[in-house]
């Protein structure tokens, strides 16, 4: 086997068994896109208009990305998105569910941990730690809560102001966690 061959072996054998960290994102994802998908089939998703999947994930080169359409309706591309979304959810149970702590430990883990702490008091992490809880409640809730009121599921406008706090937050919590150095010029 030459090194390329094994380097593509590998990266097959991590996508389709993900660790800890990835199988998180593909829940996340996974789940983000079936409530997107099933917006989407009763029309909820904009305003205006309905996504095509297959034109909106080949770049519209199969399809139009968009219509407009008022009815509540299924069609092939929103079966295949589905079940990509249903796909990348299961790897990423499959992984929990190998843990010790299972499924039910890791969505416990999203709701019981030391981070939300950090929103009241700064003890457990400092202000990094705290700045990094606000930008997560903040990013999510406003995606959520803008979203639900002016049906903007899909709009770029609320994906770059919710990614941006979200980011910081993901950001600000590792750099909370990174071992304290020392200088070494002294």
């Amino acid at each position: 086997m030459s090194d390329e061959e094994v380097s593509q072996a590998s990266l097959l054998q991590m996508l389709i068994k993900p660790n800890r960290t990835l199988a998180s994102w593909y829940i996340g994802l996974g789940l983000w896109g079936l409530l997107l998908a099933i917006l989407n089939i009763m029309g909820q998703i904009h305003p205006n208009y309905r996504v095509s999947w297959g034109g909106l994930l080949t770049l519209e080169l199969t399809n139009a990305a968009f219509e407009t359409t008022d009815e509540i309706k299924v069609v092939a591309s929103d079966l295949l998105f589905i079940a990509m979304c249903a796909g990348v959810t299961w790897l990423g149970l499959q992984t929990m569910a190998s843990e010790k702590t299972g499924i039910k430990g890791f969505f416990l883990s999203l709701v019981l941990n030391d981070l939300w702490n950090s929103l009241v008091s700064t003890e457990d992490g400092g202000w990094m730690r705290t700045a990094a809880a606000w930008c997560l409640v903040i990013g999510f809730d406003f995606y959520i809560i803008w979203s639900i009121l002016y049906q903007t599921w899909i709009d770029p406008g609320v994906y770059a102001v919710s990614a941006a706090l979200i980011a910081f937050g993901f950001a600000l919590k590792t750099g909370s966690e990174a071992p304290e150095t020392t200088n070494l010029t002294e």
